[in-house]
């Protein structure tokens, strides 16, 4: 697998001056929300875990920093930026993240499997996504798409239809395109099983 992933469970997390660095944990201390404190250091815990076991360093040498410019995260391995493609990704009590030293792009989503109403589905899938309503599956598209928006680096500010993921199949238009285009048009996998019980994981990486 060109990729490796950790799931944790929110529930039971360390406390969080055994996870983070001085400077991160400076951060998390700023995050005012119970709920957004416990999903972050989740996400960072997951994607520290694994690089540092790459990497052969302690947790607090792994850094997850916002950058002063865009205010975008980035992976510092002790004070360097490291050159790891990584994503992260948080829902209902878990957190995910994933790491890949040899592909470029990488995306990942989590989403629990429940109920999803048919005009839902209708206003946030193209019709030729739509081949089935049940809610593993709906779940499972969801995530698909959320996977390859995370790769994009594009953030909530494509329109929906520009991005369809039918089977194995992603078709892009619009602004979707053009971001994908910019990116060199590189070859997109994507895998979706589900891990943990009654939640869809998909990821979308590319060389």
């Amino acid at each position: 697998m060109l990729y490796q992933v950790k799931f944790v469970d929110l529930s039971s997390l360390p406390p969080a001056d055994r996870v983070l660095s001085e400077k991160e944990l400076a951060f998390f201390q700023t995050l005012k929300f119970p709920k957004r404190r416990t999903e972050w250091l989740g996400g960072r815990l997951a994607l520290k875990t694994l690089v540092a076991q790459a990497a052969r360093v302690s947790l607090t040498q792994v850094e997850v920093l916002p950058q002063e410019t865009s205010g975008k995260p980035q992976l510092l391995v002790r004070g360097e930026s490291a050159t790891w493609a990584y994503s992260i990704t948080h829902s209902h009590g878990w957190a995910a993240a994933a790491i890949s030293q040899e592909c470029r792009f990488l995306g990942i989503d989590l989403e629990k499997i429940q109920h999803r109403i048919s005009a839902w589905a209708e206003d946030f899938f193209h019709p030729q996504e739509l081949t089935a309503m049940d809610d593993a599956f709906l779940t499972a598209l969801w995530t698909r798409k959320e996977a390859v928006v995370k790769l994009l680096g594009t953030g909530l500010t494509l329109n929906s239809f520009d991005l369809r993921c039918a089977g194995q199949q992603i078709a892009f238009y619009g602004k979707a395109l053009q971001v994908y285009q910019c990116l060199g048009a590189p070859q997109i996998t994507l895998q979706t099983h589900e891990e943990p019980a009654g939640f869809m994981f998909s990821a979308a990486y590319a060389r």
